[in-house]
């Protein structure tokens, strides 16, 4: 164990981390004004058209406490093709955290999305799965994930 670890109280345990899909040498912070930037031509992913982002707004749900919470804005992209999207997908790993559809067999009527962390990626008869949970949930998401209902991938939270 680490002095640092003993100096906090911190388990030994390692915990999946995000994976560095933003490499340092594409990051630049302006002072004047205050901004970051991402070029977001430069990732550790190899795509063909730059990505599709969005930040939305996040909602009060208290899952992924901790990570982010409502008020935060989480930078979310996703291919601009179906072709690098799925790059996108194959690059995810344990502890990425994403949004996806939550499969038809337990939604509502209306089409229903979460955003949670990788916790496992496995196979079964039907091909790749993803098993997601938030941070802040006791259990693990009840469903499997297929590549398809992987809608965007976190790329980093502003504060």
């Amino acid at each position: 164990m680490c002095w640092l670890s003993k100096l906090f109280g911190v388990s030994g345990t390692e915990r999946p981390s995000p994976s560095d899909i933003v490499p340092l040498d594409s990051i630049t912070v302006i002072t004047k004004p205050v901004g970051v930037l991402v070029n977001l031509a430069k990732l550790n992913v190899s795509l063909n058209k730059p990505p599709k982002i969005w930040i939305p707004p996040i909602p009060d749900t208290n899952s992924m406490d901790g990570a982010f919470d409502i008020g935060n804005n989480n930078i979310l992209i996703a291919g601009a093709n179906e072709i690098d999207q799925q790059r996108l997908v194959n690059f995810m790993q344990v502890g990425d955290i994403a949004v996806y559809r939550i499969p038809p067999d337990f939604s509502q009527p209306a089409k229903i999305y979460a955003i949670h962390r990788i916790v496992e990626i496995g196979k079964d008869s039907e091909g790749r799965y993803f098993r997601f949970k938030g941070d802040n949930n006791s259990v693990k998401d009840p469903y499997k994930v297929r590549d398809n209902e992987i809608l965007w991938l976190s790329i980093g939270t502003i504060y």
